[in-house]
C-alpha cells in the first residue's frame, strides 16, 4: 500500500477531531448527569460509563465494517473516495448554515426523541441499560457525524486492502472514543459535569461551527492529497 504513513495519520486525527461533535459529548454529559441524580456512587458512574462507551465503540465499528464493505463492492474505489470527500464538504457547509441560523431546520443534531430514549436506558442505572444507551447512541448520532466517517471509509477504499482497511478502522473508533473516555474520567465529579453541560450549552452553536469547518477541512485534504 502506497503512502500508507499520511493516511494512518490522516485516520488517527480524522477520528479524533470527529469525537468532538456536539453529538456524543452532548448526550454522554445527560447520562452521567441522570446517574448523579440518582444518587449512584462514582464507581458505579465510572462502570456505566464505561460500559456505554464501548457500546458507543462497538455500534460505531459494526457501522464502519457494513460501509467498507458496501463501498468495496462498487470496483470505483477512486470514484467513490472523491464523492466521500464531497459529501464531508456538503454536509459541513450545511452545518455550518445551522449554526449560523439556529432554530431552523436541524438535520446535522440528536432529535429530543432520542436524548428520551438514552435518558430512559440510563435510568434504569444497569449494565445493560448502558449498553443498550451506548448502542442506540453509536447508530442514532451517524446521521450527525458520519460525514467525516464515510469520507475516510471512502479514503480507506482507495488506498487499502479490505482487511487493511478494518485495522485503520479499529484505530480511528479508538480515536474516536479517547476523548469520550477522558470526559468521563474527568465527569464524574459532580460540579464538573455542571459546569460542562452549562459550557456544552452556551457554546453549542460555536461547537457545532467548528466541527462543520473541520469536515470542509477534511474533505478538502482528500481532494488535494489523496485522490
Amino acid at each position: 500500500m502506497n503512502n500508507s504513513q499520511p493516511v494512518l495519520h490522516f485516520v488517527l486525527v480524522s477520528g479524533l477531531l470527529d469525537s468532538f461533535n456536539p453529538c456524543a459529548i452532548a448526550v454522554l454529559l445527560l447520562f452521567i448527569a441522570l446517574l448523579f441524580t440518582l444518587k449512584k456512587s462514582r464507581k458505579h458512574i465510572l462502570l456505566n460509563g464505561s460500559i456505554y462507551i464501548i457500546a458507543v465503540f462497538l455500534s460505531y465499528f459494526a457501522i464502519g465494517i457494513g460501509l467498507l464493505k458496501v463501498v468495496n463492492l462498487f470496483g470505483i474505489p477512486h470514484l467513490i473516495a472523491i464523492i466521500g470527500a464531497w459529501l464531508v464538504i456538503a454536509v459541513g457547509v450545511w452545518g455550518m448554515i445551522e449554526s449560523l441560523f439556529p432554530g431552523k431546520i436541524q438535520l446535522l443534531s440528536i432529535s429530543l426523541k432520542l436524548r428520551q430514549i438514552v435518558a430512559h436506558w440510563a435510568q434504569q442505572a444497569s449494565i445493560i441499560g448502558a449498553g443498550v444507551a451506548g448502542v442506540l447512541l453509536g447508530i442514532f448520532e451517524f446521521p450527525c457525524s458520519g460525514a467525516i466517517y464515510l469520507s475516510v471509509i471512502s479514503l480507506l477504499n482507495d488506498k487499502a486492502t479490505f482487511f487493511i482497511g478494518l485495522l485503520y478502522l479499529l484505530l480511528y473508533n479508538l480515536m474516536f472514543i479517547l476523548p469520550l473516555i477522558v470526559i468521563l474520567l474527568i465527569a464524574s465529579n459532580r460540579a464538573v459535569v455542571e459546569k460542562m453541560i452549562n459550557f456544552n450549552e452556551t457554546n453549542s452553536q460555536r461547537v457545532r461551527l467548528i466541527s462543520s469547518l473541520i469536515m470542509i477541512g477534511i474533505g478538502v485534504v482528500i481532494l488535494v492529497w489523496f485522490v
